[in-house]
């Protein structure tokens, strides 16, 4: 549960050109976050972060550390005034850039995942720590990345097979998310936070 990710994917369903849309934004995000994602479980497995000697303390204090993170930001858009809805405000950047076609949402998809965020971070951490073969993590990280995108490409299969009934789901989608978006983030953000808390605050007992 990436709450940035749906206000980005939510941007691409309120466009006339949808489906391209949503393709060309899925395809540059994949390739920069299983890039990204294979670099970063490389370098944790190398670095003192999983490092035998310093596993069992580096590993929960990053748990604690985003946890407090997630936890925090989640109170953050739970105080924002009631008047800005949190897709349409957080994707502001996003949504001029889409509404310029499919090339300018490959562009998207590169720039909004150079940085994994908070809770990818952690799972990547997770793969580092599992001390798998590189085959075995490369596909760990190819699996986590298309099940964290099943937003972007749920519609997408939904639009191949059933474009009417797609349609009339993704419609009243946008209209549920702009009522409930900002409650789905901070639910996510806080039950997120609260876990990784709870799990860093057992490894180190």
């Amino acid at each position: 549960m990436w709450p940035a990710l749906f206000a980005v994917v939510l941007v691409a369903l309120r466009s006339w050109n949808t489906e391209k849309l949503l393709a060309a934004f899925l395809t540059g995000s994949l390739l920069t976050t299983i890039g990204i994602g294979l670099a970063i479980v490389s370098l944790l497995d190398d670095s003192s972060i999983v490092a035998s000697h310093t596993r069992r303390s580096a590993g929960p204090v990053a748990d604690l550390v985003v946890g407090v993170l997630a936890v925090l930001l989640g109170l953050f858009l739970a105080r924002r005034p009631a008047s800005a809805p949190a897709p349409r405000t957080s994707a502001g950047w996003s949504e001029r850039a889409l509404a310029r076609g499919a090339p300018i949402a490959f562009v998207v998809g590169i720039v909004f995942n150079v940085f994994p965020g908070l809770f990818p971070f952690i799972a990547l951490k997770d793969i580092a720590e599992a001390d798998f073969s590189t085959q075995a993590a490369a596909a760990l990280v190819v699996g986590f990345y298309l099940v964290m995108f099943t937003p972007a490409e749920l519609p997408l299969v939904g639009y191949a097979l059933a474009p009417a009934r797609t349609t009339a789901l993704v419609d009243r989608l946008n209209a549920w998310f702009d009522h409930n978006g900002r409650r789905v983030a901070v639910v996510a953000l806080e039950l997120g936070g609260a876990y990784l808390i709870v799990r860093g605050s057992i490894a180190l007992i």
